[in-house]
């Protein structure tokens, strides 16, 4: 061991992506956020030791998406902490956190092992890579991030509420949609490929790999630019799920051509990025969802629902909100439109008209059809928008979206798979920088006024479609 992991997918976009996120959290200028990010961590494990091994080569994925650089068992110039995992000693003189897992859960930020790390199922390495990459943004930066988060960190695996026999042998998925294959679906399938799924799995996503993504999406690198992310997804993960055959759909999911007025969405997860997508994604009238969302580092959401139902729904979650309200309006002015042009979702070529004529260097025909989320952070993330009193849309860290994406993961295998337990909840919040609690899984009811529930036209017609649902198809 004494090697330097690449950190070449970072983009000059998505290095700026992370830096905006990083001066959002501490408060800080956009210039100092990037030198700040510059620095380097060493990883040391002990390459017999399975877990740790694991945890390394995660921790060094999710680290390399998000810092200057990352050695394993070396320090460079620039390395300021070396991380060790397992029972390993340092290699160098600088401060470490240390990351230790037994058969119970993980520690993090504790006293030297004594022993080699237990063997647990592969996802959990990925989960606790993930928190040990939150841990080494807060061993480096300290108080300045607004998180509370105290060492030693221990994360209990009971606390994920899932029969440990869920792990084991195959989970019938049937025919299933993923919409969205940004960062959150990436971060899924990045799990997902530590389980044993089968089926299809339908990946929607109309949209292409942009600069500013790669410090998010884990599966795509810069030969990806350009390219579209559904299909590049499924090419790149394809190997990974012998049982699971992953189909790319260069739609959106409300285009589909096997849409019907019949229930046709039996089984659905949801990795789109915005509120207003997943209550547009609620009017598909889906049976079956799996959610996961992010509220930018602070915080994963996991929602589940099952039609018919007496909880909430996607509109539930994700009622418009003041939040929403001033991020529309903040978009609509930076782009030259009206917020009922941002709230359309896609531009048409009268707005792209308009757009072309207000921000420079831009061709009107090369916007048709884009997102207003993607070309808003893409040009962010190029540097082509000043932002108006300090505000800006950042995108997390990986760690965070890959967080989420595993979460989801375990959650349909709580669901879905053999030995799942008996569940009464359908909302889950999860703080990156804490450690995972079951008692923050809640019931949440239908929220009172929400557009879709609400609405006794629409509610009858789901009614009329779930009324009876039957267990989705597994052949």
């Amino acid at each position: 061991m004494g090697t330097r992991m690449s950190t070449d997918n970072l983009t000059a976009e998505a290095r700026r992506e992370n830096a905006a996120m990083l001066a959002a959290a501490l408060g800080i200028d956009l210039e100092s956020a990037g030198e700040a990010l510059q620095f380097g961590v060493a990883i040391t494990f002990d390459p017999a030791d399975t877990t740790a091994a694991a945890i390394a080569d995660d921790l060094a994925a999710l680290l390399g998406r998000t810092v200057g650089g990352v050695t394993f068992g070396i320090a460079e110039a620039d390395t300021v902490l070396e991380v060790l995992v397992g029972k390993v000693d340092a290699n160098t003189r600088l401060p470490s956190l240390l990351v230790y897992v037994g058969s119970g859960g993980a520690v993090i930020g504790g006293r030297p092992a004594q022993e080699p790390c237990a063997g647990i199922p592969r996802v959990l390495c990925l989960l606790v890579a993930c928190y040990a990459a939150a841990a080494t943004m807060q061993a480096v930066f300290g108080a300045r991030l607004p998180f509370e988060a105290a060492f030693p960190q221990r994360i209990s695996f009971d606390q994920l509420g899932i029969d440990p026999g869920a792990f084991v042998g195959p989970v019938a998925l049937g025919d299933v949609y993923l919409a969205g294959a940004g960062a959150i679906g990436n971060g899924f399938l990045w799990a997902a490929r530590h389980l044993n799924f089968t089926g299809t799995l339908h990946i929607v996503d109309d949209d292409v790999v942009s600069p500013g993504n790669l410090n998010r999406q884990i599966w795509f690198a810069k030969d990806d630019i350009g390219l579209s992310k559904a299909e590049r997804l499924s090419s790149l993960a394809q190997n990974e799920f012998p049982g699971l055959k992953l189909t790319p759909r260069t739609h959106r999911l409300q285009d589909l051509p096997e849409k019907s007025d019949g229930p046709w969405l039996r089984r659905l997860l949801v990795a789109v990025d915005s509120r207003r997508a997943r209550r547009k994604i609620q009017m598909e009238f889906p049976g079956e969802v799996f959610d996961a969302s992010t509220t930018d580092i602070r915080e994963i959401v996991v929602h589940y629902h099952r039609q018919p139902t007496q909880g909430a729904c996607l509109s539930c979650i994700y009622e418009a909100d003041q939040e929403e309200f001033t991020r529309e309006h903040h978009i609509a002015e930076h782009l030259g439109v009206s917020v009922e042009d941002v709230r359309s979702e896609r531009i048409n070529p009268s707005a792209a008209d308009r757009i072309a004529a207000h921000v420079r260097g831009i061709e009107a025909s090369a916007l048709v059809g884009i997102a207003y989320d993607t070309l808003f952070k893409q040009l962010c993330g190029e540097g082509a928008l000043r932002t108006l009193e300090g505000r800006r849309v950042v995108a997390p860290f990986a760690f965070v979206s890959v967080l989420a994406g595993t979460l989801l993961a375990i959650e349909i295998l709580r669901r879905v798979g053999v030995g799942r337990n008996s569940v009464d909840f359908n909302y889950w919040r999860v703080s990156p920088w804490h450690c995972v609690l079951e008692r923050r899984r809640i019931f949440r009811p239908p929220q009172v006024g929400c557009e879709f529930c609400g609405n006794t036209v629409l509610r009858s017609v789901n009614a009329a479609l779930w009324g009876a649902l039957s267990p989705p198809r597994t052949e």
